[in-house]
């Protein structure tokens, strides 16, 4: 194996083998604590590796594979989910702000009766507009 290919090579999977039973699937609960009695019981922890080899590994030095492309970290759902989660409640907000409801409408017109907060149209947008900034440069919802 080239140098260029063991910096590459990464364990992007789990699988736990059952030996009496020859049957084995791949591992989505990454619990120590669980993969260490499963071990006690005779399961088998292999890791998968990039290259498709495979290794015999122990509980205790099991954690959740993160998607990786060359070295180069991938993508996962849930970090593209949660930013378009907040891109579509940027655009609800805006869309309440260009055509406020009646109950919007109304609650303008008697200012008496509402706080402050409701009579800014773009407070909900300016909301959105944060969370989608806080996801965009810190990661983090």
């Amino acid at each position: 194996m080239s140098e260029e290919e063991s910096l590459t090579k990464t364990i992007v999977a789990y699988i736990l083998h059952d030996p009496i039973g020859n049957v084995e699937g791949y591992i989505s609960d990454f619990d120590t604590e669980a993969l260490k009695r499963a071990e006690e019981n005779g399961m088998v922890i292999i890791a998968e590796y990039s290259d498709g080899t495979r290794a015999i590994v122990k509980a205790s030095d099991v954690v959740e594979p993160k998607p990786s492309l060359n070295g180069i970290s991938v993508t996962t759902p849930e970090y593209v989910n949660a930013r378009a989660v907040a891109t579509v409640e940027c655009f609800n907000a805006l869309a309440q702000v260009l055509q406020p409801t009646d109950a919007v409408m109304q609650s303008a017109d008697d200012a008496d009766d509402t706080d402050a907060k409701s009579l800014d149209p773009f407070g909900a947008f300016k909301a959105a507009i944060s969370r989608l900034q806080v996801l965009a440069i810190d990661g983090d919802a």
